[in-house]
């Protein structure tokens, strides 16, 4: 599988699940589906600060699942 991850639309999408869904709620989530996730993730990537492609893959993946 080839992904093209698009931050600037993986960021729009994360904020508008976040009026949904708090951020304990996703991390949970995650956590439960890959073994490891952290607040502190979510908060560097909706910071604009660098995060690894992995942690990238997972909101990625994430937010396909719900928002399509």
């Amino acid at each position: 599988m080839i992904m093209f991850i698009q931050d600037e639309a993986l960021r729009r999408g994360l904020k508008e699940l976040l009026k949904t869904r708090t951020r304990n709620q996703i991390v949970t989530e995650i956590k439960e589906r890959t073994g490891k996730f952290h607040h502190f993730q979510i908060n560097n990537f909706l910071d604009c600060k660098d995060v690894a492609l992995s942690t990238l893959i997972k909101l990625d993946e994430y937010l396909y699942k719900h928002l399509h």
